[in-house]
C-alpha cells in the first residue's frame, strides 16, 4: 500500500508584519512537498502551508465534499495542490506538476495525510506561540 506524505521543511515566518488570520495564512511559508513512497508528486519552495492545512480541514469536514483544489491567495492557478477521487481511489497531484500523480490511495490514507500534516502545521503555530484553533480553524 501507497503511504501518501505531505510535509515540509524551513517553518518560515520572516514575511509576517500583521496579527491577523489573513497574515498568519499568506505569510507563513516554508518548502513544501507531496510524497509517495519516495516518489516525489510536487515540491515547492516558499509554500503557504498555513493557508493549505485551514483550506484542507475545511475540505474534510465537508460532508459533500468533492475534489479538492487548492485556491491559494499566493498562486494565480487553481490546483497548486490537489486531491481528486478516481477511479481506483484518491490521487494527490499538482496543477504544477501534471505529469507525476500519486497512485491512488484509499480514503483512509487520504484522511491520514491530510490529519498529519494539519497536526505538523498546528506543532509548528504552537511552537511559534500562536493558536493553531485561532489561524487555521475558525
Amino acid at each position: 500500500m501507497t503511504t501518501m506524505l505531505m510535509t515540509y521543511d524551513h517553518f518560515n515566518t520572516d514575511e509576517l508584519r500583521g496579527t491577523s488570520q489573513a497574515d498568519y495564512l499568506i505569510s507563513i511559508d516554508a518548502d513544501f512537498r507531496i510524497q509517495d513512497g519516495d516518489t516525489l508528486v510536487y515540491k515547492e519552495p516558499s509554500f503557504p502551508i498555513v493557508e493549505l492545512a485551514r483550506s484542507l480541514l475545511i475540505w474534510m469536514n465537508n460532508p459533500d465534499r468533492g475534489d479538492f483544489a487548492f485556491d491559494s491567495m499566493a498562486f494565480e492557478e487553481v490546483g497548486s495542490v490537489q486531491v481528486r477521487q478516481a477511479l481506483a481511489g484518491w490521487t494527490f497531484s499538482s496543477v504544477f506538476a501534471p505529469r507525476s500523480p500519486s497512485a491512488p490511495v484509499e480514503w483512509s490514507e487520504v484522511e491520514r495525510c491530510v490529519r498529519d500534516f494539519v497536526a505538523q502545521v498546528e506543532r509548528d503555530l504552537a511552537a511559534f506561540g500562536l493558536d493553531p484553533d485561532e489561524v487555521i480553524r475558525r
